[in-house]
């Protein structure tokens, strides 16, 4: 037998790769994925209904990704979620805040127990810091480094508030930003 041709091989792979996606991680940026996303946000849902306290989401897109990815390839666009999922996770803190892996250039966070006001102001926060990170993006019209937009949605819930209609409202919101020219916040108002 070839000492090369190890017997760990295919199966024993597709298990490692399986408790990774397990564990509610993202394989690319190491933070969560969506499913870890829909636990956590139900939990926060319900914790919110019983406390009576606000609960905000932000949705967060990467500013002409896919022509960035198109311009300078999938390891420069993998590095770049890297380095932005890294900076979103560093950002948030504290332990009722979450931030995931929303799709391919999207990611959302919850923010537990946080006001319209703080929101924002994690928001900004968060805009800030991608924009210094200085990552550039000769794809963009709007700046020679990587940008974001954010959707903020902010509520205290009620029965009548559901998870779905949390998440339309902050989309609503990101696609507004996006509109209004990218790099920017937009609070959802309803």
């Amino acid at each position: 037998m070839n000492k090369f041709c190890d017997p760990y091989c295919e199966d024993d792979m597709k298990k490692d790769v399986s408790a990774i996606n397990s564990n509610n991680l993202d394989t690319l940026t190491q933070i969560a994925n969506r499913q870890k996303f829909d636990v956590m946000f139900t939990a926060a849902i319900n914790k919110a209904k019983t406390t009576v306290c606000y609960l905000s989401i932000l949705m967060i897109e990467i500013d002409y990704f896919r022509n960035r990815y198109d311009n300078d390839g999938q390891l420069s666009g993998d590095d770049c979620l890297r380095l932005i999922a890294f900076t979103l996770k560093d950002t948030l803190k504290r332990s009722g805040d979450l931030v995931a892996r929303w799709s391919d250039e999207k990611f959302a966070c919850i923010l537990s127990d946080t006001d319209p006001a703080g929101a924002v102001e994690m928001a900004e926060k968060i805009r800030t810091k991608v924009l210094g990170l200085a990552i550039p993006n000769s794809a963009s019209t709007i700046a020679e480094a990587v940008t974001v937009s954010i959707g903020v949605v902010t509520s205290i819930l009620t029965d009548e508030t559901s998870y779905d209609t949390l998440l339309k409202k902050a989309e609503l919101a990101l696609s507004t930003a996006k509109e209004l020219g990218r790099n920017q916040i937009v609070v959802s108002t309803n």
